[in-house]
């Protein structure tokens, strides 16, 4: 706690400065909250020679937690701290029991309160100078904002991951974790924009979007500059790299380097976590035993790699494209080793091994995830997305081969070889929609109907809300003979024909491909195609 703590204020090792005097800073999880707001109000209260540190006092900083400023209480409470000529105390007991006649004792304690404070704010318990803090007003425009948005995003289809969001008889309802960080991001921006004089700095709890273009490393935490980033320089990288390659001696020793293979990490995490053989172990073996200081480190560090990992598909120049794939693998290294057990390290790290097409290491760091947290099923449930992955990768490509083959015979007007190789990848139960498309088409230029109706009764399972697929089984079910199917599969294709329609009313209209398809004359007549096709 004290190296987390007084880290974030003075960092070690001469290449960052210590924190901006005067400045606000966001904290997030349970120790970037509690340490910081321990060593403002507490470590900086005790006679300096009775501190760790005799020089330390940080009653400068204006500590805000990122979590909670969709709370009206928590707006209260930092406009009561730091923004206290515009916070209107209510009378409590008025208040709670509903009577004025109650008066009297509100004034009784708030007379003694405003004394106490007075005296507390003299002693520095807060800073002298007022910050601006978010009004009713800015946190209700917050809301309306997030609202507004996410009503656009859903009728859209862009809702984020974890965004509940729900429409109940009209009136979207939203909820969550997502939804409130959201709201709390655009409040962080509401502080930042009012208050342009000062310095921010973060430890960060959830990324928030507008904040990566401002973001710089700063030692165990970030500077939120006030200007967005033009470019990560060199400079920049080589100063976070050394802190944290020093750093990391701190904690698990000093042996990651960007050519150490993901295989090492994972066999040193087990050596060290689950095994517990120290043998060649040169960190701290305290930190091995902390499971709260793992975690705290390695989402410090895994934040600054996102910051990276954003700049990848952001960055302005080639050069620092890949100088950010390479900061961000090594900052991920790096989060895991020092929590091999961290969903947040782990999830970043496989996104971006994904992303490098390097699903082998993906899996290999997963695997050492679930060895020592067996019981955790999210972790379980992306091991086994990830095998499928593979799996069907390879399968893929052999579908590839095979389908390459099929046109290879086609050309040689090697007709029968063609249909038994495109019969062994209707069959294969892994194949994909695409290849399946292929393998319908084929089948449909060689007349081949049965094949063609099969194919299709696959595709409808794979790709249940596609509208095109329904129409033209239905369609072959109608060639066939087929009434009794072909209808069921008309009336599934026409309502997510509509659904289509209504988001997007320039999308192709099935009812009139219908009206003038031959392939439906032997239903045209019927009450149910016509209904459906009015």
């Amino acid at each position: 706690g004290y190296w987390f703590g007084h880290d974030m204020f003075t960092p070690p090792f001469a290449v960052y400065p210590e924190i901006t005097r005067d400045s606000i800073l966001f904290g997030g999880t349970d120790p970037g909250r509690f340490c910081p707001t321990y060593m403002i109000f507490c470590e900086s209260f005790i006679p300096p020679a009775k501190r760790r540190d005799p020089k330390f006092d940080r009653r400068d900083v204006y500590i805000i937690t990122q979590n909670a400023l969709a709370d009206l209480t928590y707006l209260n409470y930092i406009r009561a701290h730091y923004n206290r000529s515009t916070q209107d105390d209510p009378p409590f007991f008025q208040s709670f029991f509903h009577t004025k006649a109650l008066a009297f004792l509100d004034k009784i304690f708030m007379t003694l309160g405003g004394r106490i404070e007075e005296r507390r704010r003299r002693e520095g318990v807060y800073p002298p100078t007022e910050i601006k803090t978010p009004s009713v007003e800015d946190s209700q425009i917050a809301f309306n904002e997030y609202y507004a948005d996410a009503q656009r995003r859903a009728s859209v289809g862009q809702l984020k991951p974890g965004e509940d969001v729900k429409n109940e008889d009209g009136r979207l309802q939203i909820s969550g974790q997502v939804a409130v960080m959201a709201i709390n991001g655009l409040l962080t921006k509401v502080i930042f924009d009012k208050n342009p004089e000062r310095e921010f700095f973060i430890e960060e709890s959830f990324p928030l979007d507008w904040m990566y273009p401002h973001l710089s490393p700063f030692g165990i935490i970030m500077k939120i500059n006030r200007e967005p980033i033009a470019e990560m320089t060199q400079e920049m990288v080589e100063k976070d790299h050394k802190f944290w390659t020093l750093y990391s001696d701190r904690l698990v020793g000093n042996w990651i380097t960007y050519d150490t293979p993901v295989t090492n990490i994972c066999a040193m995490a087990e050596k060290f976590y689950l095994r517990h053989d120290f043998r060649g172990f040169t960190g701290d073996r305290k930190f091995i035993r902390d499971d709260n200081g793992q975690k705290a480190f390695s989402k410090l560090r895994s934040s600054i790699g996102g910051v990276y990992a954003w700049r990848i598909a952001n960055a302005k120049t080639p050069g620092e494209q890949q100088r950010m794939v390479k900061e961000a693998e090594f900052a991920f290294k790096q989060a895991f080793a020092f929590c091999p057990f961290s969903p947040e390290a782990v999830y970043r790290y496989v996104n971006l091994l994904l992303s490098l097409n390097r699903i082998e290491d993906a899996i290999a760091i997963v695997k050492t995830c679930q060895r020592l947290d067996r019981f955790n099923l999210a972790i379980k449930d992306l091991l086994t997305q990830l095998e499928n992955m593979r799996d069907a990768r390879v399968i893929g490509s052999d579908l590839t081969k095979a389908l390459n083959e099929v046109q290879s015979f086609l050309q040689k007007k090697q007709t029968g070889d063609a249909m038994r190789v495109l019969d062994q990848i209707a069959a294969n139960p892994q194949a994909d929609p695409n290849s399946l498309v292929n393998v319908a088409r084929t089948y449909a230029q060689l007349g081949n109907a049965a094949g063609l109706e099969q194919t299709l009764q696959r595709l409808v399972k794979l790709v249940p809300d596609n509208a095109d697929v329904w129409y033209d089984l239905s369609a072959i079910q109608a060639v066939l003979g087929k009434r009794q199917a072909a209808i069921p599969s008309l009336q599934q294709a026409m309502r997510l024909n509509s659904e289509r329609l209504a988001r997007d009313p320039k999308a192709k209209n099935l009812v009139l491909d219908a009206a003038k398809d031959d392939r439906f004359n032997a239903l045209r007549q019927t009450p149910e195609f016509q209904q459906l096709t009015k």
